[in-house]
């Protein structure tokens, strides 16, 4: 899981450009570019989630949107390329949370 984030990120990274772009499009009414990756997103974190509680060392009680979007939140503020040691904290952070706990 921790890997798959770090690849996330530097992926979203390099498509930081992109995303005037993107509200533009959705912005004219003409579609919605955001939710085939968005579901795609969903899916892999889905499945990155199911395996981590089936093997009992992630919560099974984690929505997989609310990780795709705390990814997108910290990418938002690591984007400076400065700042991707600070965002390898804040994934173990993230993961850290996921965690499975017996207390």
């Amino acid at each position: 899981m921790r890997m798959w984030m770090d690849r996330f990120i530097d992926y979203l990274a390099t498509k930081q450009g992109m995303a005037d772009a993107l509200k533009a499009v959705i912005a004219s009414g003409d579609s919605d570019p955001f939710a085939e990756s968005l579901d795609r997103i969903s899916t892999a974190i889905s499945t990155l989630l199911k395996a981590g509680a089936e093997a009992g060392v992630l919560r099974s009680d984690v929505d997989p949107l609310d990780v795709g979007f705390s990814l997108g939140g910290i990418l938002l503020i690591t984007t400076d390329k400065g700042l991707r040691d600070r965002a390898g904290r804040m994934l173990d952070l993230l993961l850290d949370g996921l965690r499975h706990r017996t207390d």
